[in-house]
């Protein structure tokens, strides 16, 4: 089997205005297994872009690659692969030991958690937060994240960049290992101390310059070399994913108490800005929903927006989607957490209401209410979603805010009576159909068509799914 097969691929990118800088020209690279492949070469050269179009994470402009002979986009290509990036910060409020749980639950036949931190010397850092760790002690922990599913294809870009002398030995040793069990590596490096290790161990030794590729060792044969044994890979349990998933969001969420804190007192600073003088028991409610509906919509976009730009800016959301990890599972497991959180706001708004207001709901009707409106407000949790594969952290405070203006006049919230355009567009726009949700919900009004405007938040939904995955296959950042 071919472990990696490059064909005629080109890629450029737009170096100023109407120019475009080539830095890879019909390059042609296959990977059979137990290959020692380095790329070498200045920075700037390509090495990086080459790696990453072989992973799936950038497009070339033509051209086709093969990872085990699958699409380098899809996660099954990635089960048995380890990879190890530079710049990459995983979750801070994620401990050593946590961390490598996480990852080893996409693998469906992993190393254990404690055999990881003692072949890597992280036992005494087992229990410390990343930003705890020296660059030595980071760069052990992204190569145990990269060992940790068995992998058969080790794929490194600058993997001794930030180690001392000790970690530098470590490191070369632990690659032996691999070479003797008959592990494939691909590695980019440019430091010129590791050449006498590279002559030993390398079985091709690559120079990408001006868009080209020069070998500058190449073996006739490699019959010293163990022949791993393919077998064919089932998945991890789903279900083990998702929950492991789950658990490291709620995890991060616990240890950031100031921001559930803060999500929670300003719920029930705009509940408690309701007058007392409010005497209708019908026009209460509905206030009461809409107060949720909004601060709903609001911390869902921001919330997601925000924790995913940041994944991405920080390069985390880089390595996690060289794993096996599906796309969905990882939407889908910031989506549960984000509406747990949805939860308690609506506990605490409608507490207000009904401890300060004497609002009266019966527990049942309370329950359907919730769950109503936890469900309205997927499609703009999604668009959070999106939105943080695009945008950096530092902007999703403002697009939030924009979006519940525009959501306030789409739902009619503000007659446009002028614009009569405006009010055929507001009527297939995502707030209006949950403004007429939020009032079925609040007893207002006879809305016979309340089907339809479920309908129509479910079509939302699934455009918004598919825009987030789309959004996460082609981050940019990631590029």
């Amino acid at each position: 089997m071919v472990l990696i097969e490059v064909k005629q691929v080109t890629k450029s990118f737009s170096e100023r205005l109407f120019k475009q800088k080539t830095v890879l020209q019909d390059i042609n690279l296959t990977v059979n297994p137990g290959d020692f492949v380095v790329l070498r070469g200045a920075n700037g050269a390509g090495k990086s872009t080459l790696l990453k179009i072989i992973l799936g994470l950038q497009e070339p402009d033509s051209g086709e690659v093969k990872l085990f002979g699958k699409s380098p986009k899809s996660p099954s290509s990635k089960l048995q692969i380890g990879t190890v990036f530079q710049e990459v910060t995983p979750p801070n409020e994620l401990t050593v030991r946590e961390i490598l749980d996480l990852v080893r639950s996409y693998y469906p036949d992993a190393v254990p958690t404690q055999e990881s931190l003692e072949k890597f010397g992280l036992v005494d850092k087992q229990n410390a937060f990343p930003f705890d760790l020296a660059g030595g002690q980071k760069q052990r922990l992204y190569f145990a994240l990269a060992l940790i599913g068995k992998p058969k294809l080790l794929v490194l870009d600058e993997p001794t960049k930030n180690l001392d002398l000790e970690g530098q030995e470590a490191f070369w040793q632990e690659i032996a290992i691999c070479r003797d069990e008959g592990v494939t590596i691909l590695m980019v490096t440019h430091v010129r101390s590791e050449q006498d290790e590279l002559q030993n161990l390398a079985t091709h030794i690559i120079t990408v310059a001006d868009g080209t590729l020069t070998y500058d060792k190449q073996p006739d044969k490699l019959d010293n070399f163990p022949t791993p044994v393919f077998e064919e890979y089932r998945s991890a349990n789903i279900f083990k994913i998702l929950g492991q998933q789950i658990w490291a969001e709620i995890l991060q969420l616990y240890r950031k108490p100031l921001y559930l804190m803060g999500t929670l007192l300003l719920s029930g600073g705009l509940a408690a800005l309701i007058p007392n003088s409010f005497q209708n028991k019908v026009e209460l409610l509905l206030l009461f929903v809409y107060i949720s509906a909004v601060s709903f919509i609001l911390f869902s976009v921001d919330r997601l927006g925000k924790q995913i730009a940041l994944e991405r800016v920080e390069g985390w959301l880089k390595l996690v989607k060289v794993t096996p990890l599906p796309p969905g599972i990882y939407i889908l497991a910031k989506l549960f957490v984000t509406m747990l959180i949805l939860l308690l706001s609506f506990i605490t708004i409608f507490g207000i209401g009904i401890f300060t207001y004497d609002l009266e709901i019966a527990p049942f009707a309370l329950l359907q209410v919730a769950v109503e409106l936890l469900l309205g407000v997927i499609p703009f949790a999604l668009l959070g979603i999106a939105l943080g594969y695009i945008i950096p952290p530092k902007s999703v405070d403002s697009i939030a805010g924009i979006i519940i203006i525009i959501g306030l006049f789409s739902a009619g919230s503000f007659p446009v009576k002028e614009l009569s355009f405006l009010q055929d567009f507001f009527v297939i726009s995502p707030f209006f159909h949950y403004q007429r949700l939020v009032q079925f919900i609040g007893q207002i009004g006879d809305d016979n068509q309340v089907l339809l405007h479920i309908l129509w938040l479910v079509f939302y939904s699934i455009v918004a799914s598919a825009i987030a995955q789309y959004a996460y296959q082609r981050d940019r950042l990631s590029q």
